[in-house]
């Protein structure tokens, strides 16, 4: 997505944690991913626009009102391998006591995959279909329902930034390869607080896109945070991963205001890019 336009360079200097166990990502990246076994995925839908939204719901089983998190998939739709990144996730967050969602956005428009130009045209149908989803997600009765924030990859990213700038029920949005589309950032006027992850050497979103989104970010005076790393393209592996999901949670943690602690307690920082390294 937008990977021809202009780049900019940050150096940030990373100190991440090994961990042992079952391993995934490149060669000479690996590092844990365990699933929950308690978590469960079940399918489910609502309507937009006339057209039928397909949802994976995952969540731990049991009652209580709790936090929800939309997790929104990249430019290659639930066909690609885009969708298995984000249900990494989805499962991450679950297991911490969220309420997730993968929102099959583009039933709205009944695109598979994207490209550039298809996206900038339309994402406010698919920003649309977002504000459903979260009106959708508001009536689970597993949901605190002032209690929602979005997570996305790549287009998702672009996409939860887009609902956020509209839809003032989103607490907290947390992005990879984030970036504002070209009509939308002129007129942003508000975001919730943002956590933007971003792989320095990223050739498909240039940095330049997240530092224009932090830009934008500090001209609101909106709590974010901006986290490079270093040797990392477009989505993030091996330990950069994990250091990314335990981020996630924490920032997630600190804004959507859960009644208990979470495993991975914490904060992220108000404003700016920090190195990797940092909490």
């Amino acid at each position: 997505m937008h990977a021809s336009r202009v780049r900019l360079a940050v150096v940030a200097v990373v100190s991440l944690l090994a961990a042992g166990g079952a391993t995934y990502g490149c060669a000479g990246r690996t590092a844990v991913y365990r699933s929950d076994p308690r978590v469960v995925s079940t399918d489910t839908a609502y309507t937009s626009g006339g057209a039928r939204i397909a949802v994976e719901r995952v969540a731990l089983p049991g009652g209580g009102r709790r936090p929800a998190v939309l997790v929104l998939y990249p430019s290659d739709g639930v066909a690609g391998s885009g969708v298995q990144y984000v249900r990494r996730y989805a499962q991450v967050l679950a297991a911490q006591g969220y309420v997730a969602y993968v929102v099959h956005y583009f039933d709205r428009t009944g695109d598979t995959r994207t490209d550039d130009a298809r996206e900038d045209a339309e994402f406010r149908v698919w920003t649309a279909a977002l504000d459903d989803a979260v009106t959708f997600v508001q009536h689970d009765p597993a949901v605190n329902p002032a209690r929602v924030g979005v997570f996305g990859f790549s287009l998702g990213a672009w996409m939860g930034l887009a609902l956020g700038a509209e839809d003032r029920r989103v607490g907290a949005v947390v992005g990879i390869g984030s970036g504002l589309f070209d009509s939308l950032r002129p007129v942003v006027r508000r975001l919730p607080p943002t956590l933007l992850l971003h792989g320095r050497d990223d050739d498909v979103v240039p940095l330049a896109r997240a530092l224009a989104v932090d830009s934008t970010l500090r001209r609101l005076g909106v709590v974010h945070q901006l986290v490079v790393y270093p040797g990392q393209k477009h989505g993030l592996d091996g330990r950069a991963d994990l250091d990314a999901q335990a981020r996630t949670v924490r920032f997630f943690n600190r804004e959507l205001r859960p009644r208990r602690l979470f495993a991975l307690g914490g904060g992220a920082a108000p404003g700016g890019a920090a190195p990797a390294g940092e909490p």
